[in-house]
């Protein structure tokens, strides 16, 4: 089990900067196809990796290091296009209020909306401290995760407790 829970971490991490690596299929392929798989662990496995990819974004948002052309301009045309308004709005709102900065991105975490990605990269922006930007990202991530890597199970269960 643990090669399985250090290869959904890596996968996961591998997915979080290259984007044809979804991390959600893997998952739900290795919750429906291996025995006797810990849909839970392997659910915050994944958040794990993910988190810990994602922290780049984070550490780019920061100015830390150089966005790749591609991607730079990606964040800049997000940053310029229908998002700003939002944008300009978070990044304020965070500076007065870095508690409410952290809740909009775990909530935010969950579902993905807007993208994760840019929220990382935001974050950092906004000047969110690190610890709190990983422990936001891991709960919200996490949630995430347990709920993808869970639905098998639900699946296989809800049958069963309807009586068919």
């Amino acid at each position: 089990m643990i090669g399985w829970l250090l290869a959904t971490a890596g996968t996961a991490a591998l997915g979080s900067f290259f984007p044809l690596v979804n991390i959600e299929l893997y998952l739900l392929g290795v919750v429906s196809t291996v025995d006797g798989a810990n849909w839970w662990a392997l659910g915050l496995a994944a958040a794990l990796g993910q988190v810990a990819g994602k922290t780049l974004f984070y550490f780019a948002g920061r100015g830390g290091f150089a966005l790749g052309d591609r991607l730079r301009k990606r964040f800049e045309a997000k940053r310029s296009g229908r998002w700003a308004a939002w944008f300009e709005k978070f990044h304020q709102r965070t500076q007065q209020r870095p508690w409410w900065g952290l809740g909009v991105l775990c909530l935010t975490a969950v579902p993905g909306i807007p993208p994760y990605s840019l929220m990382c990269f935001l974050s950092g922006a906004a000047g969110i401290p690190l610890l709190g930007f990983l422990a936001a990202s891991i709960v919200g991530r996490g949630l995430h995760f347990l709920i993808v890597a869970g639905a098998p199970e639900l699946l296989h269960w809800l049958p069963a407790a309807l009586g068919s």
